[in-house]
């Protein structure tokens, strides 16, 4: 169950922070169509020419990112003493207390396990540090357990430049937490969560969060899942396709690799509706 008022507070603090990063993407991208290729999901097809669209990782995981944006971030209340009125007894897994922090771990999980949305966010981190759209970058591709290493590395720790957004990331993201979902070793208590693989490995540090704690770090989790597809949304509604009407050629310029070797400068086209682009005109 998540306080209403909790997730006024932290949506707020959450889009305040996506709002410093897409500010800094914008004047910080190398090229001008990068942000656009993050929306569209650029990537390498099997003939090793580029294409745009879900692909693989996308089409494995979108199911899963529509389901948690469908089903919202769970069950609500105005109360705001409810951890204290019902996190305080004793536990034996039946409870509907437990069950509730089941599903947000569950959906936890979800979120930090998508490799479409781990996929997208690197690539935004990317263009944050001024980097080259990475047309090769492949989530499933990571060795076992890699993913933490690479939200650790290839995310939070760059994130540097926009550091309000970073300091929400830090305090979302968990791998301990992850880890100990994925595996059962975690149980609610009087108080709140104790996590059974503390020590378990340098990352490991937490014996147990408060519930309230707890709820921050989900409702940050959500938040930032659907807030990072939102703002690429909103920048492809208002920048990409007014931009793409006024051109000659009616697309945008995109930087695209050269058989894996060097870039050169081609155009994505919006369909109708400008919601799925193309390298022809549709």
């Amino acid at each position: 169950m998540i306080r209403l008022s909790s997730i006024h507070k932290y949506e707020l603090e959450v889009r305040g922070g996506i709002h410093e990063l897409f500010n800094l993407c914008r004047k910080k991208m190398s090229h001008v169509g990068d942000l656009l290729l993050c929306q569209q999901n650029g990537f390498i097809g099997y003939n090793g020419f580029p294409c745009v669209g879900l692909g693989d990782e996308g089409l494995n995981s979108m199911q899963i990112i529509n389901s948690i944006s469908y089903n919202g971030i769970g069950k609500v209340t105005e109360n705001d003493d409810y951890f204290i009125q019902y996190g305080n007894t004793f536990f034996n897994g039946i409870s509907e207390f437990e069950k509730e922090i089941q599903q947000e771990k569950s959906t936890y999980l979800n979120i930090w396990e998508n490799a479409y949305f781990l996929r997208t966010f690197t690539q935004v981190v990317n263009i944050l540090n001024s980097d080259d759209y990475d047309w090769n970058l492949t989530i499933g591709k990571l060795p076992p357990n890699g993913k933490s290493k690479h939200i650790r590395e290839q995310i939070i720790n760059r994130l540097t430049p926009s550091p309000k957004f970073q300091q929400i990331i830090q305090d979302a993201y968990n791998s301990q937490i992850r880890n100990a979902i994925a595996h059962s070793q975690y149980h609610c208590v009087q108080g709140g969560i104790f996590y059974d693989n503390y020590g378990s490995d340098k990352y490991a540090t937490l014996q147990g969060l408060s519930y309230d704690d707890w709820e921050r770090k989900y409702v940050y989790s959500y938040f930032i899942l659907i807030g990072i597809f939102q703002a690429l949304k909103q920048i492809n509604y208002e920048l990409y396709i007014p931009a793409s009407k006024i051109t000659l050629s009616k697309g945008i310029p995109v930087k695209v690799p050269n058989m894996g070797k060097e870039f050169y400068e081609t155009y994505l086209f919006p369909n109708e509706k400008g919601d799925i682009w193309r390298f022809v005109k549709v």
